[in-house]
């Protein structure tokens, strides 16, 4: 996985926040307003609620592939440095002030990773 595909993460949750709160506020009118929900049916029978759940599940899925991908770095300060950048999305400053390093030394740190891991990709392809 990339920085910049691992970089997504933070808005891929975003968007599944959404997601559920969407098909929360859809579910309940769904149980006030029967004809409503029943006059959303698109064309191939599905409902927009179900439409949205799919898309739901596929960012589920993506945001597994991130987690497992995070959880196998072995180097906990680098897992850390990681976490920090791409699912909190906190700027180097805010990173370097939490782990008490340099600013240069974390963003150095975050994209040896990420080019070691290229370098290592390429040797094993």
């Amino acid at each position: 996985m990339t920085a910049e595909e691992l970089s997504e993460l933070y808005y891929i949750t975003k968007e599944i926040e959404q997601l559920q709160k969407e098909l929360a506020e859809l579910q309940g009118k769904r149980f006030q307003n029967k004809r409503e929900w029943l006059e959303s049916k698109q064309k191939d029978g599905k409902t927009f609620e179900t439409v949205l759940y799919d898309y739901l599940c596929m960012l589920q899925r993506k945001r597994m592939e991130a987690e497992q991908f995070l959880e196998a770095i072995e180097d906990a300060e680098t897992r850390l440095i990681i976490r920090l950048r791409v699912v909190n999305h906190m700027k180097w400053r805010e990173i370097a002030e939490e782990l008490d390093l340099e600013r240069t030394t974390i963003s150095k740190r975050f994209y040896k990773f990420f080019i070691n891991s290229a370098i290592k990709e390429k040797k094993d392809f």
